[in-house]
């Protein structure tokens, strides 16, 4: 496909005014209960408060105003969401990076929440995709979220040690609380996600299916790189 494709002459079916507001309005929401939680110490309970919030508004959002873009996204966040299950073994039995608390309701080595924050996230990085897309191109979308995305994960996992959410060991170089072989995952990740939710555009939810289990492939494999390149 020609990277120098926009959208400007592609209709994108619900990228309009008011959900770039509800959408940016949510993450605006993560980051700032992410600060508190960081400060009051609040524990898992306050991540799983806010990560269900989100996970069901998309839900309400995308069926409420028939938004065709919200519920790919979130269908495709969740599918992601649900694979990273293997990421996070990866993470903490395997190479013994990530520690979660553990005095919570657990899924294999991650807490119930974590499908569903992956998917928030997912669907907020997404979202931005598609708006630089549409604003730009699938190349300069996808190295402009990169950057975006390797900047904002990792101020969210400096306040998630503070807000007794998870915390990594120092068996890895670290930058404040986020091991940079995480900042460089979290890149690639979002590398990825332009091009992805591209191709599930006007298509049928199987696609959006689909391009989710290939993102949630692709969440383990730039843990497994990034792991190797700059533990």
């Amino acid at each position: 496909m020609n990277m120098n494709v926009t959208m400007e002459t592609y209709a994108v079916p619900g990228l309009d005014r008011r959900t770039v507001i509800a959408v940016f309005s949510s993450l605006g929401l993560l980051l700032a209960w992410s600060f508190g939680s960081s400060l009051l110490e609040a524990g898992p309970i306050s991540a799983s408060i806010i990560t269900y919030c989100l996970y069901i508004f998309y839900w309400y959002y995308a069926i409420r105003f028939k938004n065709p873009l919200i519920y790919r996204l979130v269908i495709f966040g969740t599918v992601a969401g649900i694979l990273e299950l293997v990421t996070d073994h990866y993470l903490v039995d395997t190479i013994n990076s990530l520690i979660y608390p553990g005095n919570e309701l657990m899924i294999w080595s991650s807490p119930a929440y974590m499908p569903f924050a992956w998917s928030n996230v997912l669907l907020q990085l997404g979202f931005i995709g598609v708006w630089l897309t549409k604003k730009y191109n699938i190349f300069k979308a996808s190295v402009i979220l990169s950057i975006a995305g390797g900047m904002y994960i990792p101020i969210y996992e400096h306040l998630a040690k503070d807000a007794g959410w998870w915390i990594y060991n120092n068996n890895t170089t670290m930058i404040f609380n986020a091991p940079v072989y995480v900042i460089l995952c979290e890149a690639l990740i979002s590398l990825s996600l332009p091009l992805l939710i591209f191709y599930s555009l006007d298509r049928k939810p199987i696609r959006a299916i689909t391009l989710g289990i290939v993102e949630g492939v692709w969440i383990l494999l730039s843990a497994a790189l990034a792991f190797g390149l700059a533990r």
